[in-house]
């Protein structure tokens, strides 16, 4: 006679069996994520490169990033921003020498110089053949109402206690990130149209994380100067001056033979030491330009005439 299984041994099997169910589906759902994930991660990569290729081609018949759409982005983007800097670097200069309300008046000259700035921005950017610009312009407009935000809680602040310079850049840090990413995409643009019309050869697949003083001295203006963009990034340091000051400053200590003596190992360490010292400040291109850069070919911009 086959006796009968225990409600408590039957109860076992049966979450056994569950078990076992559960397990074997969990297998096979796994599998078929997993290979769903690796299909859709080819056709991404696949596409990538068909983008890259189609933007190489681009390149060479010298329909992206003509000069035309440099001229139009400065003034229609970069000048305006540019005035923005400018003129909060100047108050906050002469900001220990203001009386409070004098201060108070500066922090609302700098809002309404920023909305003007914002609504310059703003305005539609027929260039469609350089996609950097127009990413740029995007961050650009992100900053500018980054800044009105912050600029609103400064003053309100201000109302309530006397704050520094630092105080007021330390309430700015959304601005200060979205302006250098901004800067970077500009200063990536102008290192395209080097590799494109200059060079004729494709920009290095991706930035090493340290630059020795050799491989510094081996890239091309441009690409020297994005990447001091990107240092500016990566150390948060929203300055009064541009990435190609930092970069003229960099080459003459670079060139200067002291690199030894100063224990500078890399760019990094350079860059850290002229921001220690101090010695780098807005026009230090214009002004080594005529001893340094005489062959120099750049995008036809005010910033590098």
């Amino acid at each position: 006679m086959t006796k009968r299984l225990k409600k408590t041994e039957f109860m076992m099997a049966y979450m056994i069996i569950i078990t076992l169910a559960c397990t074997i589906g969990g297998f096979f759902f796994g599998a078929h994520y997993m290979k769903s994930k690796m299909e859709a991660a080819q056709v991404a990569e696949l596409e990538a490169k068909a983008q890259e290729a189609e933007k190489e081609r681009l390149l060479r018949e010298q329909k992206l990033y003509s000069e035309q759409d440099f001229i139009r982005f400065y003034y229609a983007v970069y000048a305006p921003v540019l005035d923005l800097k400018k003129a909060h670097f100047d108050s906050m200069e002469q900001w220990d020498q203001l009386e409070k309300k004098a201060q108070e008046q500066a922090l609302k000259q700098l809002s309404k110089t920023a909305e003007g700035t914002l609504k310059a921005v703003e305005k539609g950017l027929p260039i469609p053949g350089s996609p950097l610009l127009l990413e740029a312009q995007s961050q650009f407009k992100d900053s500018v109402r980054a800044y009105l935000d912050s600029m609103e809680q400064v003053r309100s602040d201000q109302n309530s206690n006397a704050l520094t310079p630092g105080d007021i850049s330390a309430r700015m840090t959304p601005f200060h990130n979205s302006w250098l990413k901004a800067q970077e995409l500009v200063y990536q643009s102008f290192a395209t149209w080097e590799s494109a019309y200059v060079l004729h050869q494709p920009l290095p697949q991706a930035l090493p994380e340290k630059i020795t003083v050799e491989q510094w001295k081996s890239y091309p203006f441009h690409y020297r100067t994005y990447v001091t963009a990107v240092t500016m990034s990566k150390e948060h340091q929203w300055k009064a001056f541009n990435p190609e000051d930092l970069t003229a400053r960099l080459d003459s200590l670079l060139s200067s033979g002291d690199t030894t003596s100063l224990g500078i190992q890399d760019v990094n360490g350079a860059v850290r030491l002229l921001y220690a010292t101090d010695a780098t400040h807005p026009g230090d291109f214009k002004q080594l330009q005529a001893r340094m850069y005489t062959e120099l070919k750049t995008p036809e911009v005010p910033l590098f005439k």
